[in-house]
């Protein structure tokens, strides 16, 4: 009995530092290069879905939440369906309709990178929202 809960206490021990190693820097750098080599470009916000959960830090609950965007590429509009990774402090800002100046992957258009949402007043708030990886 005290062997499978040292096992299974040891693996989740062992999950919880692969996850930290290798998914937050492997997620940032990807984010990163994003962010230096992707096309700018104006949109707006289309929808926003409920999302869920996908970690934790600290009290900070990080949700991933799909959103549909409007853009307006070099080549024309596209429109972008992608999973944005929001902390809960930010979920107030993805509104519908709201203009927003994104940052996009010519490979995969699914790898967007959110750098400012506009609100009703004009007013731009600078964030780092990614499908990726987010900063806050």
């Amino acid at each position: 009995m005290y062997f499978v809960i040292a096992l299974v206490g040891m693996g989740m021990i062992g999950w919880l530092v692969i996850a930290l190693v290798t998914q937050g820097p492997i997620a940032q750098a990807a984010h990163d290069q994003l962010r230096a080599s992707g096309t700018k470009a104006t949109g707006t916000i289309l929808a926003v879905g409920a999302g869920r959960v996908t970690s934790r830090q600290g009290s900070l609950q990080i949700y991933t939440r799909p959103v549909t965007l409007k853009v307006a590429l070099p080549g024309g509009e596209a429109q972008i369906e992608a999973a944005i990774v929001v902390p809960e402090m930010l979920q107030s800002l993805l509104l519908a309709g709201a203009p927003c100046e994104v940052i996009v992957d010519p490979a995969d258009h699914k790898r967007v990178c959110i750098t400012s949402i506009g609100n009703a007043f004009g007013v731009h708030t600078p964030v780092d929202l990614g499908t990726l990886y987010s900063r806050w």
